[in-house]
């Protein structure tokens, strides 16, 4: 077993509570994709545990009842209530729902609100979701190989790779590490500037400079001149390292769409059984307010699901963890359409997806983020290891039946076999 699939496994079992689907994770699996896909991360889970650790495990799957208990007063405490007024389902029947789905398919709590199980239709097809810990902490690790060359995690080095491949790429103005800089510039452009961590997720600790009559400027009054920025990212560097970008322009066509953030689109690419790379699922991601810098969903973002065939635009919707936001057919700040409405050159924004994973081509699985920006298409980064509920959710329905549910399993399962 490598290395990496051990790494995740042990981050899986110090998850509380453990899913009891653990219990009899040797018995056969159900029918579909992602019952074979959770059964597969559970035998893995316990042939990775020592006998003493097996012995420990068993004991946290006999208090599941009572760890479950917590996290389902905590979620419902905050949903409930909601729910209730928008279908007319009670808060016990709500209980019972959650205990039965972590029961049965090893749901943690929050999955119910974030998921709508609460709906019947959501609810008959909860076996075909697949868990965001199932493939983060196992399966996409297995999926990895120590032959990977292809540098998709490191923001500068993934830039770098691109141009040499021709692919269009938001170019880095500077990068730092250690407390200096890594090379190249030494001075900072008089331009708008996008500073992130290197290797950092989800846009968390990212800051944009605005640069205004010689100096730069947040959107929190804070301003600075160009070695003072400079040194705060001198500063930076010497804890993780960072890099400066210009900041990116939206398309004309959906600048209407995130007022302050870089829209995104999320495309998930696999390599299918014939060694092609098929876009199997899109979601396009936009910032709610004039004041967001990033369009992730785990920073108040919004996301509606993309038609792969045609770029059109479903409902937006939040993460869907408070009741805040629920689904939107328009934009909350701006009022502009989103539903329905069809994203330019989006037969470019796949084929730009699909040329980029071949450049990767040592990798099964990248989720990319493709900016459609004022100077063309260009990508921002590529995710090893893709989230599915960033997916499902603005999807209002499950991966397991899906391409990308056949092809993990047909890549994990069948493939092993032979």
């Amino acid at each position: 077993m490598n290395t990496h699939l051990l790494d995740g496994i042990k981050v899986s079992v110090q998850k509380f509570p453990p899913p009891l689907p653990l219990a009899w994770a040797f018995l056969p699996p159900g029918e579909g994709f992602a019952a074979r896909l959770h059964k597969l991360h559970y035998r893995l889970v316990w042939r990775s545990l020592t006998p003493l650790r097996k012995l420990q495990m068993a004991g946290l799957l006999l208090l599941w009842p009572f760890l479950l208990a917590v996290r389902i007063a905590q979620v419902t405490r905050r949903n409930g209530a909601m729910v209730k007024a928008r279908t007319g389902k009670g808060i016990l029947r709500q209980v019972m729902e959650q205990v039965a789905l972590a029961a049965r398919f090893g749901f943690r709590p929050q999955a119910y609100y974030v998921m709508e199980f609460f709906l019947p239709e959501r609810y008959r097809d909860a076996g075909d979701y697949i868990h965001r810990y199932v493939v983060k902490d196992s399966l996409y690790r297995q999926l990895k190989a120590d032959r990977f060359f292809s540098p998709l995690t490191g923001k500068e080095g993934f830039a770098a790779y691109c141009l040499e491949h021709g692919l269009p790429v938001a170019a880095t103005e500077m990068s730092l590490s250690g407390g200096r800089i890594d090379g190249g510039a030494t001075s900072l452009p008089p331009a708008d500037l996008f500073i992130k961590r290197t290797r950092g997720r989800g846009g968390a600790r990212a800051e944009l400079w605005e640069y205004r009559n010689g100096h730069y400027e947040t959107r929190d009054g804070e301003r600075l001149d160009q070695d003072a920025l400079l040194a705060r990212l001198i500063h930076l560097s010497s804890k993780e390292p960072y890099l400066a970008q210009r900041r990116l322009i939206n398309h004309p066509d959906i600048a209407d769409l995130s007022p302050g953030a870089l829209a995104t689109v999320r495309l998930i690419t696999v390599m299918n059984e014939n060694g092609a790379f098929e876009a199997v699922r899109a979601v396009f991601r936009m910032g709610q307010r004039a004041d967001s810098i990033v369009d992730n969903f785990h920073a108040g973002g919004i996301a509606a699901a993309v038609d792969l065939v045609t770029g059109t635009l479903g409902r937006a919707t939040d993460f869907g963890l408070a009741p805040s936001i629920g689904w939107l057919d328009n934009h909350p700040t701006t009022g502009a359409r989103i539903s329905g409405r069809t994203l330019p050159h989006w037969a470019e924004v796949v084929a730009l997806g699909q040329r980029a994973h071949a450049a990767f081509a040592d990798r099964i699985i990248v989720g990319w983020d493709i900016a459609l920006t004022d100077r063309g298409l260009l990508l921002v980064e590529g995710n090893a290891a893709p989230d599915v509920d960033n997916i499902q959710r603005p999807h209002a329905g499950p991966l397991g039946p899906t391409r990308y549910g056949a092809l993990l399993a047909w890549h994990l399962l069948e493939k092993a076999d032979r």
